[in-house]
């Protein structure tokens, strides 16, 4: 719901590092929803009770502990040539400061018209990429060790990970490949998979 949100904000400013510094009421909005969202799921990743009271320290803390590339992990923006890396900058000294869009939305969030210009089209792709990949992340390890999937019931139509394994073809792309193993001319199922 909020990648379909932002999706739509594209709609009237085109996603592109020329409209990076545009800013609008609506990313102010986004923003705080998109950082309360990411809040919740930073402390499911780290294993904290979601109503204990937790900073992006704690977070880093135990991110930058347990899974340090993160900082290394890139995110293709679809249909755009743009590529991502929201946690680069994560430094666990200052790890609130080093996140830019985590400054954007803590600023928005406590004083939303004199940080009005924080709630920028960068920094509402970041803080959605950011949620994208913790997601991703959280799936991975919650099914980690089980025969349960890790892929999502729907997939991004923003984002996408390079080099991303996965133990299933999300639902979507099965449907591409069962079409893709039918034979048109007999109607029969070839049974080898080239996926």
């Amino acid at each position: 719901m909020l990648e379909k949100r932002f999706v739509e904000s594209i709609e009237f400013v085109e996603l592109h590092e020329d409209n990076f510094d545009a800013f609008s009421n609506g990313y102010a909005l986004l923003i705080q929803a998109i950082g309360a969202e990411l809040d919740t799921v930073f402390k499911e990743f780290c294993g904290f009770n979601t109503t204990d009271r937790k900073t992006v320290a704690d977070y880093a803390q135990y991110i930058l502990t347990n899974t340090p590339d993160i900082k290394n992990q890139k995110i293709s923006v679809q249909e755009y040539d743009i590529k991502i890396q929201p946690f680069m900058n994560w430094d666990i000294t200052q790890p609130a400061q080093s996140l830019q869009w985590w400054g954007a939305f803590t600023d928005v969030k406590h004083n939303r018209y004199e940080q009005l210009k924080q709630a920028k089209q960068e920094n509402v792709l970041n803080i959605l990429g950011a949620l994208y990949l913790i997601e991703m992340l959280y799936l991975k390890k919650i099914t980690d060790g089980t025969d349960e999937f890790d892929v999502f019931d729907e997939s991004s139509n923003l984002f996408s990970l390079k080099n991303w394994t996965s133990k299933a073809v999300p639902l979507s792309q099965a449907f591409a490949v069962l079409s893709d193993m039918m034979d048109d001319e007999n109607n029969t199922t070839n049974k080898k998979f080239d996926a």
